[in-house]
């Protein structure tokens, strides 16, 4: 089990639909243990194989907290909206770092897919473990938070000692993350490139 690099904001990866799960063994068992440690390490919310580099149609997302916590793991898995009851939220991404903006999802969906092992999954879930399930899942479809957001709501999270929370929001535009994350980009292939 090892945390793997995230893919950042315009690897080619995050864009593609990935392909369905068909066989399950031990590749499944590894990709699933190096998502969730990358996911903890990164201290996320849900994380996507193509986020990692592999385009299968595989997440994992937390749920509770502390003793309570699970870790859902789910292969091509699909939602159903069962409300009309919406939420606006603001979202981050770990593909997309200290970029956030206001996505409106609805409140409750249903999901099903199927487990590691290829055994039918089904439950229902609303308000965050919801909003995490329709992120990752969009994301193995190839769209990101910001394909649904409301373009004028993109923020930087800025860390800001003198701030309450600890950071301050500041506007942005998608071009602008755009080029940033192109940045950011060149800087990770240089230093590997260094290693």
């Amino acid at each position: 089990m090892h945390k793997r690099d995230l893919m950042i904001y315009g690897e080619p990866v995050l864009r593609k639909k990935a392909r369905s799960v068909r066989d399950f063994g031990e590749y499944l068992d590894e990709l699933f243990q190096d998502m969730i440690e990358t996911l903890i390490e990164e201290v996320g919310l849900g994380l996507a194989a193509p986020q990692v580099g592999e385009s299968v149609q595989a997440l994992v997302v937390r749920a509770g907290a502390g003793s309570e916590e699970t870790i859902h793991r789910l292969l091509n898995p699909r939602v159903t909206v069962l409300a009309d009851e919406e939420s606006c939220v603001r979202e981050g991404c770990l593909s997309l770092p200290t970029l956030r903006a206001d996505v409106v999802r609805p409140a409750r969906v249903a999901v099903r897919g199927v487990d590691p092992q290829g055994r039918p999954v089904e439950f229902e879930a609303d308000d965050i473990l919801a909003r995490a399930l329709q992120h990752e899942i969009d994301h193995l479809r190839g769209v990101l938070f910001t394909d649904r957001a409301d373009p004028g709501s993109l923020v930087w999270m800025v860390p800001d000692e003198e701030d309450e929370e600890g950071f301050r929001y500041e506007p942005t535009t998608l071009p602008e993350a755009e080029q940033a994350f192109e940045r950011l980009r060149r800087r990770r292939a240089a230093k590997k490139q260094q290693a």
